[in-house]
């Protein structure tokens, strides 16, 4: 906007400042009303000097909504515990070997079961008396109880053993279909591109699950290395949820309410700051640029969607918001400088400018 009419009237003060002898001269005792008139006509030139300067900047600057405020209202997803999925992996595991060894165990028992019944039927022949044969029977049975006592207590003190090659795959593949499991859980929470990047992170784990199988021998050293497999691997897939992770966001009607409020509430100070650079009438023009705005936004925090698609949905509908409103502010401007001009040529007092 031109500045010309500002210069026009501290030029007419000045003028009439200098055509008249000064007002202290003809009456001494007298205010000089003449100052007093310039110094209103000084101030009100600065004020109207601030409001140009004021109207050359954007009243908006972006959206109305900040682009982290989805973020605000992101439910936490639960954690993802890889270490977790080992240790119920292993348990498992192991109760296949302790149920495999009881089993074969029980069919060791039947099978030296049958050979004391042979070899007590044969007794049975050789056998000549009824005390003896009584004595040999009670014989094979002390035997059988020891041998079963002992098994008993050998099943009793071993609580891990190496698994079969056959139950090592097993669980390998058992293993590979909960990492499935996961990853489809991991694309829920966090989308497609967090999950394609977690794979690997999973993969690593279920092959040095399957590499400590094959080597260790004792629970407890089994149990730790499985801790640390699964604390490695926690720590890595933590990384990539905070580097690729894009979690749903589905906002409670509350929230969008509290949302919607606080649109609302800074577009009323847009009308305000419109209202004391451009009067009254312009505050119902921003209104007619706000009201389709809110209508979209209302759309968007009722839609459930990505957090990234949020962002950038919000980012576009408050950019379109601010070029609205600049275009509008831009042409209040021009309609003002036409409105001071006119007003400059055909009067000599002092130009309001609202």
């Amino acid at each position: 906007m031109k500045t010309y009419p500002l210069f026009l009237l501290v030029l007419l003060g000045c003028s009439l400042a200098a055509c008249n002898p000064p007002e202290e001269e003809v009456h001494p005792k007298r205010p000089s009303a003449r100052n007093e008139n310039l110094k209103r006509y000084v101030s009100k030139a600065q004020e109207l000097r601030a409001q140009v300067e004021q109207r050359a900047k954007p009243i908006v600057n972006g959206p109305l909504l900040g682009e982290d405020v989805f973020t605000e209202f992101v439910a936490q997803a639960p954690k993802t515990d890889v270490s977790a999925y080992l240790l119920a992996q292993q348990k498992e595991l192991q109760e296949t070997v302790r149920s495999g060894a009881a089993q074969m165990a029980a069919e060791q028992i039947a099978q030296r079961l049958d050979e004391v019944k042979k070899e007590a039927v044969a007794a049975v022949g050789k056998a000549d008396s009824p005390q003896e044969l009584a004595n040999r029977l009670n014989q094979f049975a002390q035997r059988y109880q020891q041998e079963l006592n002992e098994q008993a207590q050998q099943a009793q003190q071993e609580t891990w053993a190496l698994p079969t090659a056959k139950q090592s795959h097993q669980a390998r593949a058992n293993l590979r279909k909960e990492g499935e499991v996961l990853l489809e859980k991991i694309k829920m929470d966090y989308g497609e591109t967090c999950a394609q990047k977690a794979r690997p992170i999973l993969a690593k784990a279920g092959d040095d699950y399957w590499l400590a199988l094959s080597s260790v021998k004792q629970p407890e050293q089994l149990q730790q290395t499985l801790e640390k497999i699964g604390q490695e691997a926690d720590e890595n897939l933590t990384k990539v949820v905070q580097q690729y992770g894009d979690p749903m966001v589905k906002l409670s009607s509350e929230n969008a309410a509290t949302l919607r409020a606080r649109l609302i509430e800074a577009h009323q100070n847009v009308e305000q700051q419109f209202e004391k650079l451009y009067g009254k009438e312009a505050v119902l023009k921003t209104r007619e640029k706000f009201e389709p705005y809110l209508a979209k936004m209302d759309e968007l925090l009722a839609a459930p969607g990505r957090l990234s698609e949020k962002k950038t949905h919000l980012e576009e509908l408050g950019a379109q918001y601010r070029q609205q409103v600049t275009t509008l502010q831009v042409q209040l401007n021009d309609e003002l400088e036409k409105k001071v001009s006119a007003l400059a040529q055909t009067s000599n007092s002092p130009i309001e400018t609202k």
